[in-house]
């Protein structure tokens, strides 16, 4: 980019409140400028300038105060460019991963001008390193810790829900495949623990051929402990492990649940009427569940979740909520 690159991208990006004419009127005619007219500015970017943890699967976003569909974005990343909320979204898709940890430059020619972000992806992305087992490891997940891309305005609802760490352990991990148990940790513990009331989840089609990225899911499956309990049609997700196996990151999900057991587990927002109600306003309206059931269903996703390695930790096993010897003592 040029220094006229870098001055227009500060003023754009950052000042946001000037307007550039690329007209010009008759001198003293008092008519409109002649050709077209751009008050338009970038008002924000994913990832953001100077950005240091981006990740290598994500796209590049610039979000306009307006629409420009003649806008272009400028790269030497081979990638696709689309437009979202009828032109004042620009999305730049990569053609196949970012380089982890690797330094980019990213510019947008518009009508206002050529700004220009520099970003660096996040270590997630790099292979595996050899001595990386991920035979028998343990990870705690904050579910609330990601961004909701589907249901993005009812964090307060889903959050309600979604209070206690999740604990995942691998195994099996032989061929394209690998085995996750997953369980729900109990409330306050740190390191996180098991909640051994709590029945637990067992995915056996988790696909690995793509290390260190894997995607799996489950349908039609309940999870929950004795204060209650939720129920997923189905689950879908994706994630990265880190090279040395110590954490997950970009872990996304998509999920479609039962709306009769949040009713249960969330007496305060209403009857099914109520929720349904609710969750229409916020986006994700109720829908009869795929599931054949004839309930209620919302669908909701979210990405950029990401876990840590918990040491020492083994998860049992557990058909059945509140039938483990343990659960008398635990929380």
């Amino acid at each position: 980019m040029t220094n006229r690159s870098s001055a227009l991208f500060a003023l754009a990006l950052f000042t946001f409140g000037c307007g550039k004419s690329t007209g010009t009127a008759q001198p003293d005619s008092g008519d409109a400028p002649i050709g077209p007219t751009c008050e338009t500015s970038v008002d924000s970017t994913v990832p953001m300038n100077g950005s240091m943890d981006h990740y290598y699967r994500d796209p590049i976003v610039f979000h306009l105060s307006g629409p420009d569909e003649t806008a272009m974005v400028v790269s030497d990343i081979v990638g696709e460019t689309t437009f979202e909320d009828d032109g004042s979204t620009v999305v730049f898709t990569p053609q196949g991963n970012l380089s982890a940890s690797t330094e980019y430059t990213v510019g947008l020619d518009y009508c206002f001008g050529q700004p220009e972000i520099s970003f660096t992806t996040s270590h997630f992305g790099a292979p595996l390193e050899a001595s990386a087992d991920l035979e028998g490891r343990t990870f705690s997940l904050d579910v609330n810790s990601g961004e909701y891309t589907t249901g993005e305005n009812a964090g307060e609802l889903l959050n309600s829900l979604f209070t206690r760490p999740l604990l995942i352990q691998l195994q099996g991990v032989d061929g394209p495949y690998l085995e996750i148990i997953a369980a729900l940790g109990q409330r306050g513990t740190n390191p996180p623990e098991q909640d051994t009331c709590a029945r637990t989840i067992e995915l056996s089609n988790v696909a690995i051929h793509d290390l260190p990225y894997v995607t799996g899911g489950v349908e039609d499956f309940e999870f929950g402990a004795q204060g209650g309990l939720l129920r997923f049609a189905s689950f879908d997700f994706e994630a990265t492990f880190s090279s040395d196996a110590q954490s997950i990151g970009g872990i996304g999900y998509q999920a479609v649940m039962g709306v009769p057991e949040i009713v249960a587990l969330l007496p305060e927002f209403g009857d099914l009427t109520d929720v349904c109600n609710l969750t229409e306003n916020l986006g994700i309206p109720c829908e009869v569940c795929p599931d054949g059931s004839g309930d209620e269903c919302i669908s909701i996703s979210a990405k950029g979740i990401e876990a840590n390695l918990v040491d020492d930790a083994s998860l049992v096993s557990i058909v059945e909520a509140g039938t483990h010897e343990d659960c008398e003592t635990a929380d």
